[in-house]
């Protein structure tokens, strides 16, 4: 249970957030404000000073507010105080905004719970939010959306997806797939979730990554730090292995929104995994061959010449099932 003292230790902080981001725009894409915002308690709180902030300015100018600020600063005059302590004005503001919104203040918030997307073979969709952000689906993908008043939280359940994020700095823009968290105000990036791996790529922007893993051997992954991107880098997250950084391709990452597929030495699993999301008839793959790296450009859902080509360059022979299932296997 959180503590009087804690909750009115966040809104200080809230109030150090607000006035720092109006001296230095600049700060809300740092790794440590986005982690900060990242919590839905301290974009509460981080709203409500700036409710707060606004109430104070609209409430100045009144008869009620003059006579108390005369009978303040007649106070401050025989205590000897020069100026407002900031705290005090900052704990002003959130007691301000409590009192002009009140529980109709969550009116002021659009509501959508639970929403989910997906896509079928070979369908890509694009969802547009209340917000205006864009989410981008690829083929077999699934999204799930929570918007509330603090926060946009999304979970990428399967499939690939690119987020175009509406600027709201109050409240971060969520991404998450297994135990990765991609935090964002106003960007955008891909997330794609794969069997064997998480791989968030940048396209514009900032954002910062978190491990939410909960339990078991993942729980001490969890404990890691933060990871921060920048335009154009990709992280890739495996269980098991320290997250990867380095520089990415983003003609190669966003080539699946004009229906092509680009390998740049990836695995064989990887590959057919998201040759997958086009087929009705999934291919398998043996483990013996799974770790093989291919490269190569294919347009998605052209199950046909991918399998060709990697039969041919590679020791690797494809049988088919009666079903017109194929399994990729080593040659004989």
């Amino acid at each position: 249970m959180i503590s009087d003292l804690q909750e009115q230790s966040r809104f200080d902080e809230a109030g150090r957030w607000y006035l720092r981001l109006r001296q230095e725009p600049a700060l809300e894409i740092s790794s440590e404000f986005l982690d900060w915002i990242s919590s839905p308690d301290n974009a509460r709180a981080l709203r409500a000073a700036e409710m707060g902030m606004g109430a104070l300015t609209e409430l100045n100018a009144s008869p009620m507010i003059l006579d108390l600020r005369r009978s303040a600063l007649k106070s401050m005059q025989r205590a000897g105080a020069k100026h407002w302590p900031s705290r005090s004005i900052l704990r002003l503001a959130v007691a301000a905004a409590l009192l002009i919104g009140g529980v109709g203040a969550a009116g002021y918030f659009y509501q959508l719970s639970g929403t989910t997307y997906t896509t079928g073979i070979g369908e890509h969709r694009q969802v547009v939010l209340a917000d205006g952000s864009k989410i981008s689906l690829d083929s077999g993908s699934e999204v799930n959306v929570d918007y509330s008043g603090q926060t946009r939280a999304i979970v990428l359940d399967r499939g690939r997806a690119r987020f175009d994020v509406a600027h709201d700095v109050k409240r971060p823009f969520t991404v998450t797939a297994d135990t990765e968290t991609v935090i964002a105000v106003g960007t955008s990036f891909n997330v794609e979730k794969l069997q064997s791996s998480v791989l968030v790529t940048l396209i514009q922007g900032r954002i910062v990554i978190k491990n939410a893993a909960t339990s078991g051997a993942a729980k001490a992954e969890s404990d890691r730090k933060p990871v921060s991107l920048v335009a154009g880098q990709q992280m890739v997250a495996a269980a098991d292995k320290n997250p990867r950084v380095g520089a990415a391709d983003i003609q190669e990452a966003t080539a699946w929104e004009t229906g092509q597929l680009v390998f740049r030495g990836v695995s064989l699993a990887d590959a057919v995994e998201r040759e997958n999301r086009y087929t009705d008839h999934p291919i398998a793959v043996d483990p013996v061959v799974a770790d093989i790296k291919v490269s190569g450009v294919f347009n998605a859902g052209d199950i046909g010449s991918f399998v060709s080509a990697v039969t041919s360059l590679f020791p690797v022979q494809a049988t088919t099932d009666s079903e017109s299932d194929i399994t990729l296997q080593r040659r004989s």
